[in-house]
């Protein structure tokens, strides 16, 4: 599948724990500290509501998921973004 990509698709082989290494954590990080973290969710619906809301709001932030490879230990993908 990566090779139909044209080079456009890069891997990096990640220790097996180690989630201060992968740029998602930073996501996944910044839906608990700015999205749902201290918000009350009344059930798993709603709960799927406001983490699609929260994530969907990211796309429209490419700056803010730009920041994320500019941590310190992100970095090393940071020309690929």
């Amino acid at each position: 599948m990566v090779d139909t990509l044209g080079g456009r698709l890069r891997l990096f082989f990640l220790p097996s724990y180690s989630p201060e290494l992968n740029p998602d954590e930073l996501v996944w990080n910044d839906l608990k500290s700015h999205g749902i973290g201290r918000m009350i969710a009344t059930g798993p619906d709603q709960l799927k509501r406001q983490v699609l809301a929260h994530l969907r709001s990211l796309q429209r932030l490419p700056e803010k998921v730009r920041s994320f490879f500019q941590e310190p230990h992100t970095r090393y993908a940071a020309e690929y973004v």
